[in-house]
């Protein structure tokens, strides 16, 4: 493994075990909404919205352990995507830094389900920091991830968390940013990783589940599409969306990595 690919490889053991614990801390701010902050979430404070009226997409907000119950239980499509997801990164070679990719993007995509199921159940402040930074987990590594076999590799480890650091304060102080930041830095990271590695059908399919999921958003953000007392929600499937979209991504590192490993010769043969 060249100095490169360890730096790469380090990068994502760190984004991955980032990933652990932005999950544990969803899960606990799922099973006791307010324990990590008291603050609603923004769509829910008169503060941030004084005089509008409240409201957290097109699903009727109600009481309980899911305020949001078909917004909440969408998400456990990333928890079996990424459960999944990790274990087929098994049969990668353990020296290529497609693998620590794919199995960190596979915890990224536990810790985003994770995230937003805290934010759904229980629409608190500390459930959407969550829920947009296991987002950001997953689109600060593809971007380092379209510098392998780059010089720019060497310098990964402290641009990801430099990068991760940036985007949890901004989010923190500024939360109405969170969104146009993700976009900020995901669709470049998308560019960077299709030149990478041009041709990819699993990170082509991605990207067209990910355009289907915006579209839903979309139609859910602006009352195209919504019944409040439905357990159809536009925002709902933009979550089945994205975590098909997060599957493929993995499945697209192994493809990468099979694409890139040398071909096997044949027999030597013994001249005689």
């Amino acid at each position: 493994m060249t100095s490169r690919s360890t730096d790469l490889s380090r990068t994502a053991y760190v984004i991955g075990v980032i990933a652990l614990a932005v999950t544990a801390a969803a899960l606990l701010e799922f099973a006791r909404p307010g324990s990590l902050d008291g603050r609603p979430a923004t769509c829910l404070d008169p503060a941030v919205n004084p005089g509008a009226q409240l409201r957290c997409f097109c699903e009727a907000v109600g009481t309980g352990l899911l305020r949001q119950p078909a917004n909440a239980l969408s998400n456990l499509a990333f928890l079996v995507a990424g459960a999944t997801a990790y274990r087929s990164v098994r049969a990668l070679d353990p020296g290529r830094p497609e693998r620590a990719l794919a199995r960190a993007a596979a915890l990224a995509t536990i810790a985003v389900g994770a995230g937003s199921l805290a934010y759904h159940g229980g629409l608190t402040f500390a459930g959407q920091l969550l829920d947009v930074q296991g987002m950001y987990l997953i689109a600060v590594l593809l971007l380092v991830g379209s510098c392998r076999r780059t010089a720019l590799a060497e310098r990964a480890p402290p641009i990801a968390l430099a990068l991760l650091a940036a985007l949890a304060v901004v989010q923190w102080a500024l939360p109405d940013s969170r969104r146009w930041l993700f976009a900020v830095v995901l669709l470049p990271a998308i560019v960077a990783e299709a030149r990478r590695a041009p041709g990819s059908p699993p990170l082509r399919a991605a990207v067209a589940l990910l355009t289907l999921g915006y579209a839903a958003w979309l139609a859910d953000e602006r009352g195209l599409w919504c019944d409040p007392a439905s357990l159809l929600q536009g925002h709902a499937g933009w979550h089945l969306a994205t975590a098909g979209s997060a599957y493929l991504m993995v499945r697209h590192y192994r493809w990468a990595a099979e694409r890139a490993a040398p071909r096997r010769s044949g027999p030597a043969t013994v001249p005689t």
